[in-house]
């Protein structure tokens, strides 16, 4: 096999590269990478209530509706935390008065380079939403955690990062409710 053979397909926002490369075990294969931009999930959380707010929006990749917090790519020269709060006001028309970071890493290291930030939004407070022309998004809809537990395990959401965006979120609420006031 030839090290220089490379096959490339780009789109709006996603490169696909196909490459021969030796591998650590010094065997010789194909690779294929999806070029992915670093992005961020953030879910909003009323911490009195433990009340959580997720889109229902569609996804023409898999041509669904699906319920999922709000996320979207970290734009060139931006901070996690700063492309958490815009997203969070372009997708769902709230504003955080705090961040939490829950934790971040690789979304799919089998075939993508993409690296996602994972945040709770505490306290958010309404402001005016704005989405992206090729988003489309039908609303919000609003979950107690347990709800929201009980819709993952029904199947009705099935989004992963959302799923662990929500486990994070019951974890964040059931620590503060047994720690000393």
């Amino acid at each position: 096999m030839d090290s220089r053979e490379r096959v490339e397909c780009r789109g709006r926002r996603v490169v696909f590269v196909s490459d021969i490369e030796t591998l650590p075990n010094g065997r010789v294969s194909r690779v294929d990478r999806v070029l992915f931009p670093s992005s961020v999930t953030v879910l909003p959380l009323d911490e009195e209530s433990c009340r959580i707010t997720l889109l229902r929006q569609y996804r023409p990749a898999i041509g669904e509706w699906i319920l999922e917090a709000p996320a979207g790519v970290i734009d060139n020269g931006e901070l996690p935390e700063e492309a958490a709060r815009r997203e969070l006001e372009e997708e769902a028309g709230l504003s955080p008065s705090k961040l939490v970071k829950l934790g971040e890493g690789y979304t799919s290291p089998g075939y993508s380079t993409e690296y996602m930030h994972i945040y709770l939004a505490l306290n958010p407070v309404a402001t005016r939403s704005n989405p992206e022309e090729y988003e489309v998004i039908s609303g919000v809809v609003e979950y107690s955690l347990d709800e929201s537990i009980s819709s993952i395990l029904k199947g009705e959401i099935r989004d992963i990062k959302t799923i662990l965006t929500i486990y994070g979120a019951y974890r964040y609420c059931s620590t503060r409710q047994t720690r000393p006031q």
